[in-house]
């Protein structure tokens, strides 16, 4: 998994903060949260093409979440992407995603999947899970859990010790139990399980009681830091989150990297984030436009 920043910026942008945008690479595919406007241009100056896109997933209908959908949706579709492009929102928005999808005149060259989702399971197979939590705000809002799960993988050094390879490894892979060289050879005792790896995305919500299952053992978490604690009675007003409520989240739900945007832009500073939270949970990364976080 590899997650860009494409925009940090809430709900005004600044001359260094875009609004939202977040691109995840996950099992060959892109999966973009949240396009605010300006998202195209952040592909240009990022060095990624849009056409990496294969869902789009909305948190809620404010326009920093959204309103850049119209303008991605027109450029996918220029592009003639050969993928059917899955575009998933909380179901309580399907009028905004109606009227953003005929903003504009275009030609439709493409095929778009349309998801209106409550909380639940979104999608699931024999190697991944994706999941939606109501979240807390002042509108609908979902947050997203994606659960790349455990895998059986053989051990190379196991396999060459008893000469398999090619064939006889997918017969054993599929069979579970093969005969090679006069000996029994069992699938699981030449294999080791990858860990589960999650990535749980977490904007515009106040403190509530899903937030502990949707972060949970995470990997890596995105969370809004709107505000911070000089800030906590605009937090609770706004249902907001602070980056020190955000960074105690991680803490106590055994998060292992936190990475916090969606900043006010009173915030002129960032180190101002980093110092907030730094002896709450080391493991934060203060988002910037255009970064890179692997995970």
């Amino acid at each position: 998994m590899k997650l860009h920043i494409l925009g940090t910026a809430a709900q005004l942008p600044t001359r260094t903060r875009n609004q939202n945008a977040y691109l995840l690479e996950w099992f060959h595919e892109g999966i973009l949260f949240d396009p605010g406007e300006g998202t195209q241009r952040q592909f240009i100056l990022a060095g990624i093409s849009p056409g990496k896109v294969h869902r789009i997933f909305i948190s809620h209908f404010h326009g920093d979440h959204c309103l850049g959908l119209p303008g991605m949706m027109q450029r996918l579709s220029l592009m003639e992407v050969p993928q059917t492009v899955k575009i998933y929102f909380p179901v309580e928005g399907q009028p905004y995603f109606d009227a953003l999808s005929i903003a504009s005149k275009y030609t439709h060259r493409i095929k778009f999947e349309i998801h209106p989702l409550k909380a639940g399971i979104v999608e699931e197979t024999d190697t991944y899970r994706i999941e939606a939590f109501s979240l807390k705000h002042s509108t609908p809002v979902l947050g997203y859990r994606f659960v790349q799960k455990s895998q059986w993988r053989f051990n190379q050094t196991l396999l060459d010790a008893y000469d398999l390879d090619g064939p006889r490894v997918g017969e054993l892979e599929k069979n579970g139990v093969i005969m090679h060289h006069g000996k029994q050879l069992i699938r699981e005792k030449l294999s080791y399980q990858t860990p589960e790896k999650i990535f749980s995305y977490v904007l515009d919500t106040g403190m509530c009681e899903t937030i502990p299952p949707l972060i949970q053992d995470a990997d890596c978490v995105l969370m809004e830091a709107t505000y911070l604690h000089t800030e906590q009675a605009l937090a609770d007003e706004f249902m907001h989150m602070t980056a020190e409520q955000a960074a105690r989240y991680a803490g106590d739900n055994r998060v292992k990297k936190l990475v916090l945007t969606h900043y006010s832009e009173r915030y002129k500073d960032l180190n101002l984030y980093e110092k907030a939270v730094e002896k709450i949970f080391k493991n934060t990364h203060i988002a910037h436009d255009f970064d890179i976080v692997n995970i």
